[in-house]
Parts: structure tokens; sequence; C-alpha cells
């Protein structure tokens, strides 16, 4: 399947296009106080605790009792990290603000867009639990609402954590694209990524699955995924045609890794690990410039709005 982008098309329409602009100049007019005060922060408030800390550890080395001179250290790192975070939060407030403002212009070629961060999706509460994928808790990022072409859709920079404290595990971390589709599958569908020995001994070490396994019949396919159902009869046609050729194209078109997908009624959940921030600004102390770090974004939600549309169809 290719994907031809009409990126004209797509760019924003004259008016949202002169905010836009608009929006991006007042940053980067912006941008030399902002960075002024960052810079400030970090030479005063972090050298200056840098400085407090190392007098304390060296007292602690001397003149404290051994026994406590880990807890010491352990309370200066942790000061070091709170103050790190306080001196940084002016830029970090500063570059939230412009997403806040941007990222619904940027997107403008998209229905109903809305733009959120921080905030848990809708769809969490609905998507398939362990059999997907473990998690105890999710912490999220950015998320983009909205419609195109028919599509209803949620994109949402999401973390899945399982355990806590020493046993805390990242069991996911990528995007979560959640849209209902047309078709309706009779039950659920799981489609994850095959597990090796050690997470298969995990898994049922912990209850295992109830769901009865299918397969693709095709031996790249089955060598990366596994497919789970409560409706083996319903699945197994969908699994041996169409799905089977989706998730060739989607492993060609995603090389992050394997792509998870879940099928529940009309809700379909799309997940799709990568380490990079797809709605990434420049360092404050860069300029924003609209081909080099806007355009990248129109791009790569295109590119997975077609992926969301050929999964949406199968059936």
């Amino acid at each position: 399947m290719d994907t031809v982008i009409d990126e004209a098309a797509l760019m924003p329409k004259a008016g949202a296009l002169e905010a836009l602009h608009t929006a991006v100049a007042a940053y980067n007019a912006e941008r030399g106080r902002v960075t002024n005060t960052l810079y400030v922060n970090m030479v005063l408030l972090f050298g200056g605790y840098v400085v407090l800390a190392g007098i304390f550890a060296y007292i602690a080395f001397t003149e404290i009792d051994k026994d406590i001179v880990g807890i010491v250290l352990g309370l200066l790192f942790f000061g070091g990290t709170v103050v790190w975070r306080v001196a940084r939060a002016p830029s970090k407030r500063f570059q939230q603000d412009l997403r806040d403002r941007l990222l619904p212009l940027v997107f403008g070629f998209i229905d109903e867009v809305q733009y959120g961060h921080g905030v848990e999706p809708r769809f969490m509460g609905r998507m398939p639990g362990k059999e997907l994928v473990r998690r105890d808790r999710s912490e999220h990022g950015d998320m983009i609402v909205g419609r195109h072409e028919g599509l209803t859709f949620t994109l949402s920079e999401t973390e899945l954590i399982a355990g806590s404290g020493k046993s805390r595990e990242t069991t996911f971390k990528g995007l979560i694209f959640y849209f209902t589709r047309d078709e309706e599958f009779p039950g659920v569908l799981l489609v994850a990524r095959k597990p090796n020995t050690v997470q298969l001994f995990i898994r049922d070490l912990f209850g295992g699955s109830t769901m009865p396994l299918v397969t693709s019949s095709n031996p790249e396919i089955d060598a990366a995924h596994e497919f789970r159902t409560d409706r083996p009869d319903a699945a197994t046609p969908i699994v041996q045609g169409a799905l089977a050729k989706a998730l060739d194209y989607l492993s060609t078109e995603w090389r992050g890794d394997v792509v998870r997908l879940a099928l529940r009624r009309r809700d379909c959940f799309m997940l799709l690990p990568s380490k990079k921030d797809f709605f990434e600004l420049p360092p404050v102390d860069t300029p924003i410039d609209f081909d080099r770090h806007l355009k990248p974004m129109i791009r790569d939600l295109v590119a997975l709005l077609a992926m969301a549309k050929l999964v949406s169809k199968i059936g």
C-alpha cells in the first residue's frame, strides 16, 4: 500500500497559517528573555545548590557517622533533582503554552481538533488488559483528538507501567491510536508481540491467558505476533486474510517495534512502540522554523492516519 501525501492540501489555510506564523514570531521574540532566565536559574539556583551539596557531602564524609552518609548523599541527590526541575520550570511552561496554541493550528486539517497534555484518554478504561500488554498504571504526554475523512480518533503519547519501586517495568512506550471502526467484530481479538520464554513464564505465573490462540498461517507474521480471541470462528478468517496483509504493511511502515492491535466490537486500539517524541519542539534557545519543526509533525500524523484507515477497513 502506497500512501501519497498531498502536503499542500494539508497545510494550514490562510487564516490559520497567519495565526500560526504570528504565534511562532511571538514565541521567537520572547525566547531571549526566557533563555536568559533559564541560564540565570541554572547558574544561581542549580550551581549554588551544587556548591552547597559539595560542602555538605564533604562534611558527611569527614564528620558524620559512616552509617548515615548514604542517607545524606541520597537526600542531597533528591534535592538536586528538585532544584533542577525548579530551575527549568519557566522554560518548560513557556514551551507547553506554545504547544497549547500551536498544535491545533498545525493540525488544522483535522476536523474538530482538540489538544491536551498529561490527560488520561477516555479510551483507557475500555482497552483490553494484560493479554494485550501488562499494566498497573499509565502516564500520558501529548494527545490529539479529532476526525479526518470519517475516522474519529484519539492519538495519545502513553507509557504503560507494571509494578512499582525496584520492580517497576515499562511494558509499553509510544503512541496509542484509538478509533472506531465501521465493521464490528463480535467479541475481542488481540494482536500482541509473541512472548519469549521468560515473558511467557511470567505471564503464566500471574494467571496466563484464558483466550484461545489462532494463527495467520504466515510463518513470518506468526513468528512476531500472537493472536488471541474469544471468538476463534469469527477471528480466523480475518487473521488469515486482511489482518495478516495489514500487519505485513505495518511492519514496513513502523520499523521501531511490533505493532499491537486490539479489536473489541467497534473499538480499535493500535499500539505503536516508539522512543520518539512526536510533538517535540526544539530547546528554548533554538528559534522555531515552520518547515524544519512543524511540517514533520503533519507528515507523521498523516502517515499514522493512513495506517489507522487501513486497519479500520479490516473485517
